[in-house]
């Protein structure tokens, strides 16, 4: 299965890249997927999105348009093809 990956905001800018795809054979998992990803990015994304094993105040993850707030969160299972939209937490004032 072929999952999109698009970054966005300090990501985006940070990495230079606006996304990329991740071939998996089996469903993974959110926090399995972040960790695919940083390894094809060749930079660990994750500690930019999580802390202590929770997702970050201001970060937003969506898979096809739905928040995994509202799922499982970081257990929420990636099943078939589909886009997942990496928001980092907003910085500023």
């Amino acid at each position: 299965m072929k999952i999109q990956v698009k970054l966005f905001a300090t990501l985006r800018l940070k990495l230079g890249v606006a996304g990329i795809e991740i071939e998996i054979d089996n469903p993974v998992t959110i926090m399995e997927l972040l960790k695919l990803s940083s390894k094809k990015l060749k930079f660990d994304i994750i500690p930019e999105l999580i802390e202590d094993g929770k997702i970050m105040v201001g970060t937003i993850l969506l898979i096809n348009g739905k928040n995994i707030f509202h799922a499982q969160k970081l257990e929420t299972m990636i099943t078939r093809e589909c886009e997942v939209s990496v928001f980092p937490p907003a910085g500023g004032g």
